[in-house]
């Protein structure tokens, strides 16, 4: 039997776990399971219930949750050598302030540098620090955050990027790449969602090099479904290019819409099944 939790993906039994922890009916259909197909937005408990059960689990999320967030990324960059900026991890402000006293005035990195909160996403608590000033007025507001749960963070070199960076998209077996390019110079971010635009065809070699070290990355890690950011050093044109973060939860506007992405996923998990199996890819829809 294939299982599928993916509202988009039909298979031999459909099931729909949203918002609420997997009962005793899904536990025995996971046991039973011969392959699972789950969506993106999956919750760890429904993930680790059927990694426990199964050996067939798509996508592979084995580090999403046991090595999440930016530190987590960081940690998975540095355990497989991978080459990414040279980054410092915080687990809270204390921990920051135990290396760095506030009467010293000292920092990780000279002005300017990065700090990324460990659960940011789309840009969000993404700062480009430039003085003590405003440094330390950032770590105000993460010790705000930390009273509601949200803790750690990374210090990052600041990297000249030319105001554009990579993204790869993994889909299985398949990846495809674009550049992220931010067209304001008083903006670092190229998130589209803070006025980046996509650009598909530029610099084809420099993309060659960034798909062949995500390759690489999934190879090592057994990553098969993310969104993949990495960057070149403008100032170090014989550099390869540095990995930024893995994003298990990406857009669709490279694809051109939702339902373009999911057929291509479709397609994707027929070819994953049919390493298993020539007749399983018949068994979804």
């Amino acid at each position: 039997m294939i299982l599928s939790f993916h509202p988009c993906i039909d298979a031999d039994v459909n099931v729909i776990v949203a918002g609420r922890a997997p009962g005793p009916e899904e536990e025995a259909l996971i046991k039973g399971a011969e392959a699972i197909i789950l969506p993106q937005g999956v919750r760890q408990d429904l993930y680790d219930l059927c990694r426990k059960h199964c050996k067939l689990v798509f996508p592979n999320y084995d580090h999403r949750y046991h090595r999440a967030g930016k530190i987590g990324d960081t940690l998975i960059f540095r355990e497989f050598g991978m080459p990414h900026p040279n980054t410092r991890i915080f687990q809270n402000v204390a921990h920051y302030r135990k290396q760095f006293p506030l009467h010293e005035a000292r920092s990780p990195f000279p002005f300017p540098f990065l700090l990324k909160g460990n659960s940011s996403g789309e840009g969000h608590m993404v700062y480009k620090i430039h003085d003590h000033e405003q440094l330390q007025n950032i770590l105000d507001q993460l010790r705000g955050m930390e009273r509601s749960g949200l803790q750690g963070f990374i210090v990052q070199q600041w990297i000249d990027h030319g105001g554009r960076d990579i993204r790869v998209v993994v889909i299985y077996d398949r990846l495809s790449s674009y550049w992220r390019v931010q067209k304001d110079p008083q903006k670092f971010l190229t998130n589209l969602s803070a006025g980046g635009t996509i650009d598909r065809s530029s610099d084809p070699s420099l993309r060659q090099q960034a798909e062949s070290m995500v390759l690489r990355l999934c190879q090592q890690t057994g990553i098969n479904l993310a969104g993949v950011d990495l960057m070149f050093d403008q100032n170090d044109r014989s550099s390869h290019p540095l990995l930024i973060e893995i994003n298990y939860w990406f857009g669709r506007r490279f694809f051109g819409s939702s339902e373009a992405y999911y057929g291509e996923l479709k397609k994707a998990l027929k070819r994953w099944l049919a390493t298993f199996d020539p007749g399983w890819p018949k068994r979804i829809r």
